[in-house]
């Protein structure tokens, strides 16, 4: 007779589909590129992992929320390196939205044996493109 006391809580299955990244490794895009940066790898780690479609659009509010605030904050202030400190400080703050959401689903997938993907391309394309498509919108809407 086996005992449910002694069976593993986490069974071993394959990953499903492409294998996500470590959301604790969002938090560079996120300095580096700004809020839409953190809300596009965060939505696109959030459905690796197969998150729930409100959570995905929380972080994507959370981006947009973000970039907001780093627009305002532009607005409010004359020169460059206040803009840059809000586009890092709303960066770092979706990517808490993120971490939020994605630790736990991301330590079952780990714990299953699943192993993360690389982010190092995906990073560096979100942190150089939004970072400049931020700092396009910037110069066009509040300049």
């Amino acid at each position: 007779m086996q005992d449910e006391l002694f069976s593993p809580t986490i069974q071993e299955r394959p990953a499903p589909g492409r294998p996500p990244w470590r959301p604790e490794s969002i938090l560079y895009p996120a300095v580096f590129g700004g809020p839409l940066a953190a809300a596009t790898l965060g939505v696109l780690n959030g459905r690796r992992l197969g998150l729930a479609g409100h959570r995905l659009l929380v972080v994507g509010a959370a981006g947009l929320v973000g970039f907001g605030g780093r627009l305002a904050v532009s607005a409010a202030v004359d020169g460059n390196s206040a803009v840059r400190l809000a586009g890092m400080v709303t960066g770092a703050l979706v990517w808490l939205a993120v971490l939020f959401f994605q630790r736990a689903p991301f330590r079952v997938y780990s714990y299953r044996g699943g192993e993360p993907a690389s982010l190092v391309g995906p990073g560096f394309a979100a942190g150089i493109g939004f970072g400049v498509l931020e700092a396009v919108l910037i110069l066009v809407l509040v300049r």
